[in-house]
Parts: C-alpha cells; structure tokens; sequence
C-alpha cells in the first residue's frame, strides 16, 4: 500500500468510515473443448449454429489469431495447463513427461494452493496411462458411452481394444444420454456447490465433442442440411510438400468403405457426412456449454467469473487432402480462443498474436496471484483491457513423427516450418513478421525437411498453401 493510500484509510477510520472493500477475486469457468476449430458462427461462419458460443464472444473478446503449441490433445493440454512449451518438456502423444522439467508446476494445483477451489470434469488434463503429477481438489472424467443405440452397444469407436464402430451416430435421445451432456450436469452441480461454498474456484470443463466419433441426439443433425454444407475450399495437399508433412486421417470405421489413414480419399457422399456429423457435435457441444452458462447467471455468479473458451486444436474437414488434425498447416494449429469477464469490454475483437501457452499465466494474472515459477507464456491480460495494446508478432508450435521434429513459426503473413532430427534446434533466426492480415484463404504455410542447420534467412517463396 502507498503513502497516500495509507494516510487515507487512516483518515477514514478516523472519521468513522471503514476502508474500502478489496475486490473480490474472480472465479473463473474455464471450458476446453476437444478439435474444436473456428468453425463457429462468431468466427464469421453464419450457417453454423453455435448461439451459446457466439454469446461469450458477443459479451467479451473473441482472439482471431490464437495458436496452440502442437496439434493433438495430450502435448496441447500439458502446454496449456502448465505453460511450457513441448520445446521445453519434450511432451509428445504418449504418457506425460511434462513434470520431468525442473521447477514444471500444473495450474490445478498452483491455483488450489494460493486460494482456489479447483475442479476438473471432463476431458481437461488427458493422460493415456492415468497418471498425472497435477492434482485438482476434486476431478472426475464423467464417464459415458461413445453409442447408445442397440446395434452399436459395445463398440469403441477408433479404439485399439474394442470392435470398430460406425464414425457417427444420430440417435434420437436426449442430450444427458451421451457423454457430454452428463459432463453438463455434472458441472451444474459443481457449480451450485460453489456457490455455497464461498470460496472462488476455478472450474475446468473439458467437452469431448466434436471430436470422433460423431456422435450426438438427432435434434442437432437436423440443424443442418448435408447437401448445403460447404465443401473445403482447397482439397488437394500442396505441391511439393513433403509427405512427413502430411497428417494420418482418420481411422478406419466400420461404415467408411474408403477406409482410413492419410492416403485415404473420400468421394463426396462421405466428405459430406463427416462434415454433417462435425458440424452436429459442434452444435451439441455449443448447447451444453450453454447450459452450464444459464447456471452460472442463476447463481448470480456471472459478474465475477471469468469465462474462457478454448479449443485444444483445429481440424480438417478435407482442407488439404487432409483430415483429423497431427500437423503444422493452419487448419490444425488455429484453434478458438473467447474470453469474457470483469474488465473484458463486450463485442470486442483482438487480432495480436496469442498463444496456448499464454492462456494460464493471464488467468493468474487476472486473479493476482503468483505467477508459474517456470513458464513460456506471457500474461495477455493488457489485450483484454485494450486489444489494440502491443503483443506477440508471431507463434511457434511443433510436431513430430517420430524423432522428426517439424519446427514451425507462424507470422502475420507466412508460416515457415523445418523439419529436425530431435529437441536440440531452436529457430533463432526466423525473421519477424511484417504488417497485413490476408484473409485465411490465402494464408500462407512453407514446410521443407531438413536435418541439417537452420537457414540463417527467411526463404524467397515458401511453398504456399491454405488453411
């Protein structure tokens, strides 16, 4: 406390009148939402029906330019909730490894030991042998089944251990018959609890939708009509990419008769159908996000909670010759990224630079507490206050196949990317980026293997390609 702060309590209380109250900190709803990319009506996409989505980014800031740090869940939720970088931790697809890193620290338990209630349901942290050196209050995945109709009970969608199922389901059913809507009531109840509790909290929401299998009640296909759903823009995989470049596709479904992996090609009929069941699970995803969202405005928790959406990575719908996620190119790193809160001015767009990494270290600096003692990120909290304040000039994400490590940096104009044998090459020479935002049609990625050195200069003409 200053001076003059100090001798005017002390004049208060002189007078008879108590100091004023310290701001209550803000709780802080945060959302996740699995293969989620800006295919949502805020994000200029009219035809999707996403109205509970779209109210977050109408009542605060919607990030045009947000980047994870590697496109698939597990690297991208371990960067996320503990601001590292997989550069750092060397986190691939497998089991965590983050918290081999000196002084790594997860954000559920950073945040419950300055203060916090802390509460993960669904799918926040994703770790495939069920260890997790975090450790949240009270975390539960919500179970739930991939199916509910009679001829697929027992299927596993594309898990290695169960027999294959079809890649979408549209039962008639309501929404609490499928995972993602038991996670919405569960995290209604946990709201509740919090309200009588008193204590501010951090509830995490991981939503598995729209991620395969597509899966989700009827009521959400029939928003959509197959035949009038755009196609991707630009089907064919770049020429003169590399093929390591090239992302897996999807697995192979019982009902798919082209089959599954990155060669796979699929005829207009079954593009459609994807398409159709993606944009289904998105809708399913958006209402119960908006069901969790009314229980927070009937607890009266709304004024002092800080609401973030987040999605742990992009899609492809065939942009590219390419499905699924598993690469470098736009369409999987971009991801959505919407904030809403105390401070956040309504209806505002930022387009600086943000990045996954960034997303906890604001969300501590918003609630003031001690920040991570290791982190890659930086605190984007100005841009909340103003978007139009000084931020990042580009984002940086990797992805391996195998020992291969595709090392990318993503400017206003340009993505640049090189591929190297291992964690050891930092790209310390890529240049900074220049002024203009071309529309994402025409954004522009380069990807070149190499084992050797980094190029000491940006090179004349990437290879270009979109989305």
């Amino acid at each position: 406390m200053t001076r003059t702060a100090r001798l005017a309590v002390l004049i208060g209380l002189a007078v008879g009148h108590p100091p004023p109250a310290a701001a209550a900190p803000p709780n802080i709803l945060f959302v996740a939402v699995d293969d989620l990319r800006p295919q949502l009506g805020c994000y200029g996409e009219a035809w999707m029906k996403t109205p509970n989505i779209d109210r977050i980014a109408a009542e605060g800031m919607r990030f045009d330019r947000h980047y994870v740090q590697f496109a698939v869940c597990i690297p991208s939720r371990a960067a996320l909730l503990t601001g590292l970088r997989s550069e750092r931790t060397h986190q691939v697809y497998g089991p965590l490894v983050w918290q081999d890193t000196p002084g790594a620290r997860g954000v559920g338990r950073w945040f419950s030991e300055q203060g916090y209630r802390t509460v993960s349901l669904g799918k926040v942290w994703h770790s495939p042998d069920g260890k997790n050196a975090d450790r949240f209050d009270d975390a539960d995945v919500v179970r739930g089944p991939d199916y509910v109709l009679p001829e697929n009970a027992g299927a596993g969608g594309a898990e290695k251990d169960a027999r294959p199922g079809p890649v979408a389901e549209a039962a008639d059913v309501g929404d609490d018959a499928y995972r993602d809507g038991k996670i919405a009531v569960a995290a209604v109840a946990k709201l509740r609890a919090a309200k009588k509790d008193g204590k501010p909290f951090l509830l995490a929401v991981g939503f598995l939708k729209p991620h395969l299998p597509f899966c989700a009640p009827k009521k959400y296909w029939d928003l959509y009509d197959p035949a009038k759903l755009p196609l991707a823009p630009q089907p064919r995989f770049p020429e003169g990419a590399p093929a390591l470049a090239r992302n897996y596709g999807i697995p192979a479904y019982s009902d798919v008769k082209e089959g599954g992996g990155p060669k796979a090609e699929y005829g207009e009929a079954t593009a459609r159908r994807l398409m159709h069941g993606y944009a289904a699970c998105t809708s399913y995803t958006d209402a119960q996000v908006g069901r969790v969202l009314a229980e927070l405005k009937v607890l009266n928790l709304d004024r002092n909670t800080l609401v973030v959406l987040w999605g742990d990575h992009g899609w492809f719908l065939g942009d590219l010759a390419q499905w699924q996620k598993h690469s470098n190119f736009e369409r999987a790193a971009r991801s959505p990224l919407v904030v809403r809160g105390p401070g956040v001015k309504p209806g505002t767009v930022c387009d600086r630079f943000v990045e996954t990494v960034d997303v906890f270290p604001t969300l501590l600096d918003a609630a003031g507490l001690k920040p991570l003692p290791v982190c890659d990120g930086t605190s984007f909290l100005p841009l909340l206050k103003d978007p139009t304040a000084p931020g990042k000039d580009r984002a940086y994400h990797v992805f391996n196949r195998g020992a291969v490590i595709g090392y990318a940096v993503r400017t206003a104009d340009a993505r640049y990317v090189e591929w190297h044998k291992g964690w050891g090459w930092t790209p310390r020479c890529w240049p900074a980026s220049s002024t203009g935002t071309p529309p994402p049609s025409q954004m522009k990625c380069g990807t070149r293997p190499t084992t050797r050195p980094a190029r000491k200069r940006w090179p004349a003409t990437p290879p270009s390609c979109a989305n």
